[in-house]
């Protein structure tokens, strides 16, 4: 689900950590650097870099198609599941 942050905008590493971090304390970045790595792999994001910027050229993250799938299976996979708690009463 990491991939649903960059649905709204392309973004590149830093700023998914510091996203993450506001809801996750301990999002690591080379965990999201890992993830971030499999995703690509699998057709879930595109990426690119950057033109400028005042160091490196950064990175940036785009969802593809394939991804918005995927992204869309598991938020159905998620309300099933909290539907389920609803029922059990939980």
């Amino acid at each position: 689900m990491y991939f649903a942050i960059v649905k709204k905008k392309d973004l590149y590493g830093y700023d998914m950590i510091k996203i993450l971090q506001k809801y996750f304390k301990d999002t690591d970045e080379s965990t999201l650097y890992a993830i971030l790595r499999r995703l690509h792999k699998e057709g879930l994001t595109n990426l690119y870099y950057s033109e400028r910027s005042h160091g490196p050229k950064r990175k940036y993250y785009k969802i593809t198609e394939k991804g918005e799938e995927c992204l869309k299976q598991y938020i159905a996979s998620w309300h099933e599941i909290e539907q389920i708690f609803d029922e059990l009463g939980l």
